[in-house]
């Protein structure tokens, strides 16, 4: 659904389970700014919960909060994030699992902002879907 990310060449993604540490299972995501996608593996299927961007960027072309790593470890609806994907998957037992891709938007040769990946990927999801994905509450954030 979204070829667009296949320019990214520092991509990849971790699985995240019950039990699990995220700052471990994550070790690997660089500190770059990007865009990350967690995908619920439900039931035997794959569907896309969320997307986000990391890194503010300012006026001088300075990132200057939290990039990949550090977003993705970050809080989501006021909670950490390993609390809130905990809670998610308690809710829903049928959640066996996420897979959360990451893709670094911003590096030497390719310089695209983090936010503007993330509205393209979103605009693309509702003209599908007719709505954001099931975790993005709205859009802008």
């Amino acid at each position: 659904m979204f070829d667009e990310l296949d320019i990214y060449k520092q991509s990849g993604h971790f699985i995240f389970r019950r039990g699990q540490s995220l700052l471990m299972v994550s070790k690997d995501v660089p500190e770059s700014a990007g865009i990350y996608m967690i995908y619920l593996l439900r039931k035997g299927k794959v569907e896309l919960a969320y997307i986000g961007a990391s890194g503010t960027i300012n006026q001088k072309g300075k990132f200057s909060t939290q990039l990949l790593k550090g977003r993705i470890n970050n809080k989501q609806d006021g909670i950490k994030r390993q609390a809130f994907f905990e809670e998610n998957m308690e809710k829903d037992t049928s959640i066996e699992a996420l897979d959360i891709y990451w893709y670094v938007t911003f590096e030497k040769n390719i310089q695209h902002l983090p936010g503007y990946v993330e509205a393209i990927l979103l605009q693309r999801y509702f003209d599908v879907h007719g709505c954001l994905p099931e975790w993005n509450k709205k859009f802008p954030t």
